[in-house]
C-alpha cells in the first residue's frame, strides 16, 4: 500500500473512492460518486474524506456538482445546448443532463457519447441526438491552476474584489437611482402645473390629466424603488453570505500555530466585522449613497424654477459638507481616545496575568479587583464620552439640515412676495428642496459608521491575506495512507518564557508498534503528542513518518491522515450519530454500531445512535462511561495507520485496561499507536515505552519492563 497518492494508478484511486465506508454515503447522495469520478479524471490530489466534507447538497444534481467543484476551487459554467451534437465542443469531464438523466460526460468515441450514470453506477453509450441537454463544464484554466484568475489574487483588497462580483447589480442600482430621481424631480412640476395652469384656466380636464400624470409618476417612482430595494436585499444578502462564509472558512483553515499566537488571535475577535459589512450591504439607508450623485437633478430643477433658491440650496449643501468633515474629525478624535485607553487597559491586564508567578507574595485578589474596577470604569467613561459626542453631532447636523431647508423655503417665499415666482413654483421648490436634502441626511446619519466600516474592512482584508493551510494545499504531497514508521531525531521544544521543555529526543517506532509515553506532570508528554499530531510545529529537530518529514505535508492533509484523540474530546450538543460525523467525517452507521458494541455502551444509550448528547446527560454518566464514549467517538472506524491518544481512560485505567488490550490485539492490531499514561497496566500493554525526565529530557526508550520497575520503586 502506497503512502502517497499515485495519480497514474486509476484503479487504485477508484478503489479508494469506492471503499466500503463511503458506499452508504453514495447511496444517500449519489451525486458524490459522479463528482468522485470527475475528480479522479482530473487527477485531483484530495481524498474521499475531503470530497465528502466539501460536498454541497442542492435540489438539482447539476447545482450540487457546480457548487461542490467551485468549493474545491474549480470554475464551472452551466450552459443549455439545443442538441447533443454540441457535446463535441465540450471539454471532458463534464456534467450532462438530458431527458431527466444525470451523467458524467467522458468523451465521444465512434460518434457515441461516453457517459457515466452515477445513480446506477454504469457506463453508457448514447447517440448524439437532437435532444436538448444541460451541461456544466469545468474551465481549462482551473483544471491546471485550480484557483481564480490572477486579477483577483490581490488578497490585501479582498473586500473590494468581493464587491466586484456584483458589478451588474451595482450598475442596475445606479440606473434605477437615476430613473427614480428623474421621476422624483418631475412630480413637483406637475404639482406646480396643477396650481398654476388648471387653477387659473378653470379647466377640469386639464386638472384631471395633470393629477393623473402626477399620480402615475408617484406610482412609477414607488415601483422602481421596490425593484431597487429587492435588488439590494437579494444581492446584499448574497454578498453578506459570501463574505461570512469566506471569512469563517479562512478562520477554520488557519493552522493551530497561527491561531494560538496573539497577533492572529485578535483577528478571531473581529468576527463582528462581518456584521458591520452585512448591515452596510443590506440596509435601506445604503441607497442614499446611490442617490447622492443625482442631487444635481433636483438642484437643476430648482434652478429652472428659481435661481436664488438654487443658490441657497447649493450654499447649504456646501456648508453641510464642511460640517460633515468637521463632525467626522470630532468623532474620530473621541473614538481614538477611547481606543488608546482600552489598549492601555488591555496591556495592563496582560502584564498582570503574565506576572502571576512573580506577584504571589501580594494580595492577588485585591490587585485583580482594583485592576478590574479601573478597567470597567475607564470603559464606561469612554463609552459615555463617545455617546455624548455622537449625540451632539447628530443634533447639530439635523438642526443644520432643517436650517438649510427653511432658508431655501424662505427664499422661495420671498420670490413669490417679490413677484419673481408664482405660488405653484414655491410649492414645487419646497418639495424639491427636501428631496435634495434626503440623500444628504441619509449619508450624514451614517457618518459615525464610516470609521467602523473602514476598520472592519481593514481587519477582514488583513485576515484574508494570511497564508493558511488551504493556500499550501497544492504544494503538499498528497497523502493516501500512512504505514506508521516514525523516526524522531534531535527533537527540542520550548514554550516562550519556559526554562524547561522537550530536549534532544531521539527514538524510532516501527509500523504496528504500540508506544506508551510516561513521565511526571509537566514533563512534556502532551506537547510531544501535539507535535506528532501536527498541532505544534514550532520545534527543532526532525520528525519523520514513513520517511517523510511531517513539516513538508500540508497541516490539514496531515491531520486528516492520522487520528489524534485529545485528553478531553468535546462532545457536542446533538445526537450521538451527529457527534460521530463531526469527529470522524464519513463513517457508516454499522461502523458506529460496531465501536459502540466494542465498548459496551448500549446500556447507557437508551435511543442508540439517536441518543441526545446534552451536557447534562453526559455529565451524569460515570467517568468510565464518559471516557469510553470519547474513545469510541475518537476512534470511529479505526482505519488510520497512526493513532495518537492523550491519557486514554484517565481516572479509571484499571477498570478499563481490558479494552486497551482488546484494541491493541483486534481493531488496532495493524496500526501504530502512541499514547501517554502513567499507569503500569497500560505501559505493560505497549511494545516500547518512552520515559521523560521532569525537565523534558529523554530518560529511557525501550521495553516497558524497566519503566514499570521504576514506577514500582
Amino acid at each position: 500500500m502506497s503512502v502517497l497518492i499515485d495519480f497514474s494508478n486509476t484503479e487504485e484511486r477508484l478503489g479508494d473512492f469506492g471503499s466500503a465506508k463511503f458506499k452508504e454515503r453514495y447511496r444517500d447522495s449519489p451525486t458524490i460518486l459522479g463528482i468522485a469520478y470527475t475528480l479522479v479524471t482530473l487527477q485531483w490530489e484530495g481524498t474521499p474524506e475531503i470530497l465528502t466534507d466539501a460536498f454541497i447538497p442542492q435540489d438539482k444534481d447539476i447545482d450540487s456538482f457546480a457548487s461542490t467543484l467551485s468549493r474545491l476551487d474549480y470554475e464551472c459554467k452551466k450552459q443549455r445546448h439545443p442538441n447533443m451534437h454540441q457535446l463535441e465542443h465540450v471539454s471532458v469531464p463534464a456534467f450532462v443532463e438530458f431527458d431527466n438523466v444525470c451523467t458524467i460526460f467522458l468523451g465521444i468515441e465512434n460518434g457515441m457519447a461516453k457517459l457515466f450514470d452515477y445513480r446506477n453506477n454504469v457506463l453508457l453509450e448514447h447517440a448524439l441526438t437532437n435532444e436538448a441537454c444541460t451541461v456544466c463544464e469545468i474551465s481549462e484554466y482551473s483544471k491546471i491552476f485550480r484557483e481564480p484568475p490572477p486579477e483577483s489574487q490581490d488578497k490585501s483588497n479582498w473586500i473590494k474584489y468581493a464587491f466586484y462580483r456584483y458589478n451588474d447589480e451595482i450598475k442596475s442600482l445606479v440606473l434605477l437611482s437615476l430613473i427614480i430621481n428623474v421621476l422624483g424631480a418631475m412630480q413637483p412640476f406637475f404639482i406646480m402645473g396643477v396650481y398654476s395652469f388648471a387653477l387659473t384656466s378653470g379647466s377640469e380636464t386639464t386638472l384631471f390629466w395633470l393629477t393623473a400624470l402626477a399620480i402615475f409618476l408617484a406610482f412609477a417612482e414607488y415601483g422602481f424603488k421596490r425593484i431597487r430595494m429587492n435588488i439590494l436585499a437579494t444581492s446584499g444578502k448574497d454578498l453578506a453570505t459570501h463574505i461570512s462564509q469566506n471569512v469563517i472558512s479562512k478562520l477554520l483553515w488557519l493552522p493551530y500555530s497561527m491561531t494560538s499566537s496573539a497577533g492572529v488571535s485578535s483577528q478571531l475577535a473581529r468576527l463582528k466585522d462581518i456584521d458591520q459589512l452585512r448591515k452596510l450591504v443590506t440596509a435601506e439607508s445604503t441607497l442614499s449613497y446611490f442617490d447622492m450623485p443625482f442631487v444635481i437633478i433636483f438642484i437643476l430643477a430648482i434652478t429652472i424654477i428659481s435661481g436664488s433658491a438654487a443658490l441657497t440650496v447649493l450654499a447649504g449643501i456646501a456648508l453641510m459638507l464642511v460640517f460633515c468633515v468637521y463632525s467626522r474629525y470630532i468623532y474620530t478624535q473621541a473614538t481614538a481616545k477611547s481606543s488608546r485607553a482600552n489598549a492601555m487597559v488591555s496591556y495592563q491586564w496582560n502584564e498582570l496575568l503574565r506576572s502571576i508567578n512573580t506577584i504571589q507574595g501580594l494580595p492577588l485578589l485585591r490587585v485583580i479587583r482594583s485592576r478590574f474596577h479601573a478597567a470597567h470604569n475607564q470603559s464606561l467613561d469612554d463609552a459615555k464620552g463617545v455617546s455624548i459626542t455622537n449625540g451632539k453631532i447628530q443634533s447639530m447636523g439635523q438642526g443644520l439640515i432643517q436650517a438649510i431647508g427653511t432658508a431655501s423655503i424662505i427664499t422661495a417665499v420671498l420670490g413669490v412676495m417679490a413677484g419673481e415666482t408664482e405660488a405653484g413654483a414655491m410649492l414645487a421648490i419646497i418639495i424639491l428642496v427636501w428631496k435634495a436634502l434626503g440623500p444628504i441626511m441619509g449619508i450624514y446619519n451614517s457618518i459615525t459608521k464610516f470609521k467602523t466600516i473602514k476598520a472592519a474592512s481593514t481587519q477582514i482584508n488583513a485576515l484574508m491575506s494570511l497564508n493558511d493551510d488551504r493556500y499550501h494545499l497544492d504544494k503538499s504531497p498528497p497523502i493516501r495512507h500512512f504505514k506508521g514508521n516514525i523516526g524522531v531525531n534531535g527533537l527540542t521544544h520550548r514554550y516562550q518564557g519556559a526554562p524547561n521543555g522537550l530536549t534532544n529526543l531521539a527514538f524510532n517506532v516501527q509500523a504496528g508498534d504500540k508506544v506508551s509515553i510516561s513521565g511526571i506532570s509537566g514533563s512534556g508528554k502532551t506537547t510531544l503528542l501535539s507535535i506528532l499530531a501536527g498541532l505544534e510545529d514550532r520545534y527543532q529537530g526532525g520528525v519523520l513518518l514513513d520517511g517523510y518529514n511531517i513539516k513538508q505535508f500540508n497541516n490539514f492533509r496531515y491531520r486528516k491522515a492520522i487520528n489524534y484523540i485529545p485528553f478531553e474530546l468535546h462532545i457536542f450538543e446533538g445526537t450521538l450519530e451527529s457527534n460521530f460525523i463531526i469527529h470522524d467525517g464519513v463513517i457508516a452507521k454499522h461502523q458506529m454500531e460496531e465501536i459502540i458494541d466494542f465498548f459496551d455502551l448500549h446500556p447507557w444509550l437508551p435511543d442508540g445512535l439517536e441518543t441526545h448528547m446534552s451536557s447534562d446527560y453526559v455529565e451524569q454518566l460515570p467517568n468510565g462511561v464518559q471516557q469510553s464514549l470519547r474513545m469510541a467517538l475518537g476512534l470511529g472506524c479505526c482505519d488510520q495507520g497512526v493513532i495518537v491518544i492523550d491519557e486514554p481512560f484517565v481516572g479509571c485505567e484499571k477498570e478499563y485496561v481490558k479494552y486497551i488490550n482488546k484494541l491493541f490485539t483486534e481493531k488496532l492490531a495493524e496500526a501504530t499507536v502512541i499514547f501517554t499514561t502513567n499507569d503500569k497496566s497500560y505501559i505493560a500493554a505497549s511494545n516500547n515505552c518512552l520515559l521523560l525526565d521532569h525537565d523534558g529530557a529523554q530518560k529511557y526508550f525501550g521495553f516497558p519492563d524497566k519503566v514499570i520497575q521504576t514506577i514500582k520503586s
